[in-house]
């Protein structure tokens, strides 16, 4: 009885052996292939819907409907509220000025695209991993599509005061 449940055991293992002995390999299905380039033109990037635009108006949207968005939308991972910052400023400028303005970060539109920029100031602080110290950050900037009225980026403008 013992011979034949040691037979069958090892029977088992020799044939689970064989099975996955070679799945190293290659059999053609795992080849390294170049990616090509694309073709077609680049899809213009969506963002998230933020502002109503105002169709035939010399501003899309103005100040105080980007101040009213960010009464109820806080920046992505900001610890503080949205009452601890306000909009400082806002610019439409092309997409050009923008990435030379934000040293080469892009909204990802066609250079000559308006792009809303608005500037906020108050208190920003991102945590990081539990034994990281949180960055502090006293401006930011968001950028909204002018044709959509969509935010494609956020992010801080200048390194705050780090907590000791």
């Amino acid at each position: 009885m013992y011979r034949t449940i040691l037979t069958v055991f090892l029977f088992l293992g020799g044939f689970g052996w064989l099975v996955g002995c070679h799945h190293d390999e290659d059999r053609g299905e795992n080849k390294k292939i170049a990616l090509h380039i694309p073709k077609e033109p680049p899809k213009r990037p969506q963002g998230s819907p933020a502002m109503t635009v105002k169709t035939g108006a010399a501003e899309p949207f103005s100040k105080q409907d980007i101040a009213e968005y960010f009464k109820t939308h806080n920046l992505p991972r900001n610890a503080t509220s949205t009452s601890d910052f306000t909009v400082d400023t806002l610019e439409f400028l092309t997409n050009k000025e923008v990435t030379t303005r934000l040293n080469g970060a892009s909204p990802g539109l066609a250079e000559n695209d308006r792009i809303g920029l608005a500037t906020l100031k108050g208190l920003f602080i991102f945590t990081g991993p539990r034994q990281a110290s949180p960055a502090r950050f006293t401006r930011a900037y968001a950028a909204f599509d002018a044709t959509t009225g969509n935010l494609l980026m956020i992010g801080t403008l200048e390194r705050g005061e780090q907590p000791r």
